[in-house]
Order: structure tokens, then C-alpha cells, then sequence
């Protein structure tokens, strides 16, 4: 949902602001493909083109520092425990997710978390585990 929103994708638009001032919450995982995505996006670039390339990165220090800014004032970043790592390597067992999913629907899991997204990939498992959620599928 946060790069749909920085995309102005309007029903992520208004989905953040229908949160209003409710706490919204992200993990270590989340902010890490936030940054890793919209690097991509931003440069046109592969990730292994980008790693090391401190002039590719340093010339897009103005968009970052405002991504992260963004990311800070409108989310709190829980912890990852060792609990949460391993609920969520029973969810890759359980529900065939990819291990950043997973940590993500863990986090929500063990913090007792609805979880907001776009990505259909969540809601069986979600259902599957008790976790409530919020689904805006795109497609």
C-alpha cells in the first residue's frame, strides 16, 4: 500500500487517509522494500546495478530523504522478535508464502495487527492464521 500510495494510486490515496490519525505500523522488512522498490523504480535500474553505485544513489538523495521522512512521520516501526521469526517460518510452511510475507503477516500476528493491503497474496493466509485484515485488491 505505501508505494501505491507514492505511485498516486488514489484508492491507496484514500485508504492511508481513511486511516486518519490511528497509529499505522510497519516492520524492518516493510521500510527495507520500500526503499529497495523505489529505488528501482525511481532509477530505471536493477538492484545489482545499484549496489555499490554511490553516484546513482547520491543523485537520488533528495527523493530518499523524503521517502524516508515520510516513512517515519506517518508510520511506527515495531521490533522483529525471534517469536516473530518463528511464526513466521511456520506461515512459509503453512501457507507457501515467501519469507518477507511471512515476517510481514508475522508481525502483524504476533502485535495483534490488522493488516492493511493490497496484495491478494495475504488474505488466505491471513484468514488461515486470525489476523485481521483489509483488503483493496487492484486487479
Amino acid at each position: 500500500m505505501i508505494l501505491e500510495t507514492l505511485k498516486g494510486n488514489p484508492r491507496a490515496r484514500d485508504l492511508l487517509k481513511g486511516l486518519g490519525n490511528e497509529p499505522k505500523f510497519i516492520n524492518a522488512v516493510i521500510f527495507s522494500e520500500v526503499l529497495f522498490i523505489f529505488l528501482k523504480n525511481i532509477t530505471g535500474k536493477s538492484y545489482l546495478t545499484l549496489r555499490g553505485n554511490r553516484k546513482e544513489l547520491n543523485a537520488q538523495g533528495a527523493k530518499l530523504l523524503k521517502l524516508y521522512r515520510f516513512l517515519r512521520e506517518n508510520f511506527v516501526e515495531v521490533p522483529l522478535t525471534e517469536e516473530i521469526s518463528d511464526l513466521a517460518f511456520k506461515m512459509v510452511l503453512n501457507h507457501a508464502l515467501l519469507p518477507n510475507d511471512a515476517i510481514i503477516l508475522a508481525t502483524a500476528k504476533f502485535y495483534g495487527l490488522t493488516l492493511v493491503t493490497l496484495d491478494s497474496d495475504f488474505v488466505d493466509a491471513a484468514k488461515g492464521e486470525g489476523i485481521p485484515w483489509l483488503e483493496v485488491i487492484e486487479w
